[in-house]
């Protein structure tokens, strides 16, 4: 007769609290362990209440490395518990071994796409454009910028790390499976990328403002002619001067040039440009 130890939401809840504390205590040799062991804690406490071994098994494997993007660790967290509750329902006597070992397996499987993807859509998107739109705001004299970015991203990442909390629990093993059939993480990098490079382009076009001074004067037979170099610029793409040294600024980090050092050179030609009136 199969035992039954059952997992609640209030347990899940638990866990989902306790996991805003996973980098807490992380460290060079075993990254997030403690704080994904600590996230465990009372789960596992309720799972093998009667058995100490087990108990110490399952701290034993959860002693192992771990690492990924901290949006993605409930999601993983999920998996993990309901995993251990099949093996805390296994009859007394039944080997174990084969499922408590899939449980590293699938820890190892998930947290380096998460890991990718994790960074792709929260640090590379999501709050970068966040913080742009709060940026915009505070920059047109309104205080509700700094306020719109913090709560709009907590919104986000409280919300994302519940649903996947319980997206994990609930496919259990099956999360693996899933999400290598469905190449949701190649599809979501990718939508990741686009927008990113949307929110870059009006980024570049809103905030880096370069404009040159310089005028072409040409006599004519109706006299002098002036031509303001910033207006034919204009007229090709509005910006273009931003969108250049953009493009240049690019190059240069790819030919592994510091970011301290482009920062001094921009500051130094700045500073020498304005000078001598070539831009404003």
């Amino acid at each position: 007769m199969s035992l039954n130890k059952k997992i609640t939401k209030a347990d899940l809840h638990s866990a989902y609290w306790r996991s805003f504390f996973d980098m807490s205590s992380i460290n060079y040799e075993r990254f997030q362990t403690l704080g994904y062991l600590f996230s465990l804690q009372k789960v596992l406490k309720k799972l093998y209440a009667d058995d100490k071994e087990g108990l110490t098994r399952a701290c034993v494997r959860h002693m192992e490395m771990f690492n990924t993007m901290p949006l993605f660790i409930p999601s993983i967290l999920g998996t993990t518990i309901a995993i251990e509750e099949k093996v805390a329902n296994m009859e007394k006597g039944e080997d174990t071994s084969e499922l408590e070992e899939s449980i590293n397996n699938i820890k190892i499987g998930l947290m380096g796409p998460f890991a990718g993807i994790g960074d792709s859509l929260g640090w590379g998107t999501v709050r970068p454009v966040l913080a742009s739109i709060g940026a915009a705001m505070a920059l047109g004299g309104s205080f509700l910028g700094p306020i719109f970015f913090l709560v709009m991203w907590n919104i986000f990442n409280f919300s994302f790390r519940y649903y996947t909390l319980m997206y994990g629990y609930n496919r259990g093993t099956s999360m693996l499976r899933d999400i290598k059939t469905s190449n949701i993480i190649e599809k979501i990098s990718t939508g990741a990328s686009i927008l990113g490079l949307m929110v870059l382009g009006v980024l570049v076009a809103s905030w880096i403002n370069i404009r040159t001074v310089l005028e072409l004067t040409v006599k004519g037979p109706d006299g002098d002619v002036v031509t303001n170099l910033q207006a034919v610029l204009d007229g090709i793409i509005p910006g273009l001067l931003g969108l250049g040294l953009t493009m240049l600024i690019v190059y240069m980090m790819r030919r592994k040039w510091t970011t301290t050092k482009l920062i001094g050179i921009i500051f130094v030609a700045a500073f020498v440009l304005y000078a001598l009136k070539i831009a404003a």
